[in-house]
């Protein structure tokens, strides 16, 4: 756990000799857990990253370190090295004025740019925080880039009980360990101290999840410890987390506040069930707000709650369910891994490794899900992140372990009307994009946070002029963006000729299917989909089409996939439409070679050229 002094000869090391090709790589990381009799971590981090190619390195030229409720951090300091005119020239960051706090993913994060990166800087970062969190202790061993050494520091009083769980793809051994019990400060200690050496880099797959799902984690889970006035351990079974949760004044006893007055009687009455249910359910989605912060324990009282009209996941779900009983409806916890914290193991009942409580409905023996964390989603069609197979139902004492999948098929139509300008080379026109399901959940939430940024990131997803973007939700649920476009790339004029892609700028683009690696993960696009496209375009007066486009029209026999090109002429506008049907969430990672080959299909046929002529 001894730090490594500066090595010149890092800074002159040209690649990595573990990837040849790597853009940087961590030469160094070391993690150090020491949790204290009274169950306080004190956390240390030290990292030493070498930069082969900037341009390609953009998510290591930035330090994150993310903040808990109850955490501070204690010192930071970043050190970049640079060889330059024959001599190292280094720059210190060591001031906490200098981080900025965002919010990612619920949690509180100081980040910083880190300055004067070129390509061969080795950049070395610490800090040290004071966390509140016994429970959280995992490190992630796999990064997308290769790693020449890392060190796991693990020690902790022998009053608890921890074991490791393993997480990820494949298992990775250490090369060093050490474990014994040493003679600390309040007492005796377990210490675990790991090493591993050149680990390759962990390829992040396209259509899956989310990528740090897959990684080799190192988990230790908190079994038991023992207090002078209490014993905790983790529950044998389901069961008994339904019943600590029931007993417990942040969860049962938060479903037992009086909730009475809060919605109105003609809502509460309401004959059909599913339609008061949905009803509640928007009431609670249009006077309450969550902070963003995940939970499965509230975080204040439900009447703190109600005044405050913003908390937690858990106090904005469990304030629905309480308000669904109130209803005379069986409303029950439904306790959930988001897809961001990873798999859950409904072999391991622990508590510690969920993080969102959704509500559900049984009615006539159906359940349907409700999430009111996110204003644009319905009963049973849920934002991304809760769609993570599992979850543990809790009916009383009863806890009772489900799969749940998402049946939903998503729609997104993307609408292009434009002109020919011959005088400057130019198309204009307007382009519409409607999404409904889960496309429209997504979409909502990323323009409820910044209104701006979600209309600017049309210019960069489809490298085009636009101006005068207008995005609204629609009665039905529905998200619809409009805009003006105008680009002087999309055509060519050569002699009497027009030549162009019909579908402008909304051809297959990053879109495709061409791993060459075996696939390792299931293929994953968490909604059924039908994505249609359409195009009309005015030719200009004096022209004709020479030749159209061949269409096409494919399925597979089992009638998962179709596809469905064409294009023609009708009056003065040349139509084109191409329109792609995914009837699954998910598929087998076998079904690869599949969407390969239908994706070169839907490729070929996007990118096909027609030409104008002069009559």
């Amino acid at each position: 756990m001894s730090y490594p002094k500066f090595n010149e000869a890092d800074l002159k090391k040209v690649n990595s000799t573990i990837e040849k090709n790597a853009p940087a790589e961590i030469l160094y990381n070391s993690i150090s857990y020491i949790v204290s009799p009274e169950r306080l971590v004190e956390k240390k981090f030290f990292s030493k990253i070498k930069i082969y190619e900037k341009k390609n390195s953009e998510e290591w030229l930035n330090i994150e370190i993310p903040i808990r409720d109850g955490e501070s951090i204690k010192d930071f300091q970043v050190i970049v090295y640079n060889y330059l005119n024959n001599k190292v020239e280094k720059t210190i960051i060591d001031k906490r004025e200098q981080l900025k706090e965002n919010f990612v993913k619920g949690l509180k994060v100081y980040k910083l740019a880190i300055p004067n990166v070129l390509d061969g800087s080795v950049i070395e970062y610490n800090y040290k925080l004071e966390i509140n969190n016994i429970f959280n202790l995992a490190y992630q061993l796999q990064y997308n880039i290769p790693v020449v050494y890392q060190e796991y520091n693990f020690e902790y009083p022998d009053t608890m009980t921890y074991t490791f769980n393993s997480t990820g793809s494949n298992v990775i051994k250490p090369k060093y360990s050490l474990i014994n019990t040493e003679e600390h400060v309040g007492g005796a200690f377990n210490v675990y101290r790991f090493g591993y050496e050149n680990l390759t880099s962990s390829k992040t797959e396209l259509f899956i999840k989310d990528g740090d799902r897959y990684k080799t984690r190192l988990k230790p889970e908190l079994n038991k410890y023992t207090t002078k006035y209490f014993i905790y351990d983790t529950a044998e079974n389901w069961n008994k987390v339904a019943d600590r949760l029931k007993n417990n004044d942040n969860f049962g006893g938060f479903l037992k506040s009086n909730v009475k007055d809060i919605i109105p009687d003609e809502i509460k009455k309401f004959y059909d069930p599913l339609e008061r249910a949905n009803k509640i359910f928007s009431f609670v989605k249009n006077n309450y707000k969550w902070n963003k912060e995940y939970g499965i324990i509230s975080s204040q009282s439900l009447k703190q709650f109600i005044k405050l009209k913003s908390g937690n996941a858990a106090d904005v779900n469990l304030t629905l369910i309480a308000l669904l009983r109130d209803a005379g409806l069986e409303a029950n916890p439904l306790l959930i891994s988001t897809v961001d914290n990873g798999v859950l193991n409904i072999l391991s009942p622990n508590l510690n490794n969920l993080n969102m409580v959704l509500a559900s409905v049984k009615i006539n023996n159906q359940i349907y899900f409700y999430d009111a964390t996110s204003f644009n989603s319905k009963v049973n069609i849920l934002p991304e992140r809760d769609w993570n197979d599992f979850g543990i139902l809790l009916e009383d004492k009863k806890g009772t372990d489900l799969s749940f999948s998402n049946i939903n098929i998503s729609k997104k139509d993307l609408v292009i009307k434009a002109n020919l300008n011959l005088d400057n080379s130019e198309i204009t026109g307007t382009f519409s994009q409607k999404e409904n399901g889960l496309y429209a959940i997504e979409s909502y939430d990323e323009y409820d946070i910044n209104h701006d940024k979600y209309n600017q990131s049309f210019k960069t997803d489809f490298a085009t002029n636009v101006k005068d973007v207008e995005s609204k939700l629609l009665t039905n649920g529905d998200f619809e963006s409009n805009m003006k476009f105008s680009s002087n790339s999309l055509i060519d004029i050569v002699g009497n000729k027009i030549i162009f892609n019909p579908l402008l700028f909304l051809n297959v683009g990053n879109e495709v299917f061409d791993q060459k690696e075996e696939r390792k993960n299931q293929i994953d696009f968490i909604s059924a989909f039908t994505r249609e496209k359409k195009v009309e375009i005015t030719i200009p007066n004096g022209y004709k089409v020479a030749d159209l486009p061949k269409p096409k029209k494919i399925q597979t026999d089992d009638k998962e996939i179709s596809f469905n090109y064409n294009i023609e002429v009708v009056n003065d506008k040349l139509i084109v439409t191409s329109k792609i049907d995914v009837a699954s969430q998910n598929y087998p990672k076998e079904y690869y070679p599949f969407f390969k080959q239908i994706w070169k299909i839907i490729s070929d046929s996007e990118n096909q050229v027609i030409s104008l002529v002069k009559i």
